[in-house]
């Protein structure tokens, strides 16, 4: 059994409003002049799996018919700052990086939730549908890849297929952050 040693500070609902909140790092995603996000990277194994198992708070709506399973996880020694062919990628502080593969069963889904920092996730097998808080939704299939923004992105992701689905994510985060927050559902969006 995996028990969750972080804080009740660290495992508290969205902060709404407050992208990259009193972080004090910032990670800046930036392709062809859209930024994506402005927050920092983190995620012990730890962070991730307890995501996806440990309890929620009241209202939310957790994980259910998706399992994860932790390719790597590391944490930068410093800032960075790359640039390439119009995308950028900027930490002012150190940064996290999480990879995982996440599988998804047939109506198997993420819950409504948001991230610390911004994930990028490719599908390399099935289709996953994100639905996003103002009920708006896009489905993604094998060899396309979307982003999640951060904290100001409450989303879900469904496998609405009959067949399985796979992901590979990056999270990127503060150091010591949870990789995921569990969020109640948006009261406009029932899909």
């Amino acid at each position: 059994m995996i028990t969750d040693d972080h804080p009740a500070a660290a495992r508290a609902g969205p902060q709404r409003g407050r992208p990259g909140g009193p972080m004090r790092s910032a990670v800046a995603l930036c392709t062809g002049g859209w930024r994506w996000a402005a927050v920092a990277v983190a995620a012990p194994v730890l962070a991730l799996a307890a995501g996806f198992i440990t309890a929620s708070p009241a209202r939310a709506t957790p994980p259910a018919g998706v399992t994860a399973q932790i390719l790597g996880s590391g944490t930068t020694l410093g800032g960075f700052k790359i640039r390439v062919d119009g995308i950028k990628v900027a930490s002012e502080d150190a940064a996290s990086v999480t990879v995982a593969h996440l599988t998804f069963a047939p109506g198997g889904t993420t819950g409504w939730h948001v991230h610390p920092g911004p994930v990028l996730v490719m599908v390399i097998s099935g289709s996953v549908t994100k639905f996003s808080a103002d009920c708006t939704a896009r489905t993604y299939t094998a060899g396309q890849a979307f982003v999640e923004n951060g904290p100001s992105d409450e989303n879900m992701v469904r496998n609405d297929g009959s067949a399985g689905a796979q992901t590979i994510v990056t999270f990127l985060t503060p150091p010591g952050a949870p990789i995921r927050e569990d969020a109640p559902p948006p009261p406009s969006c029932t899909p």
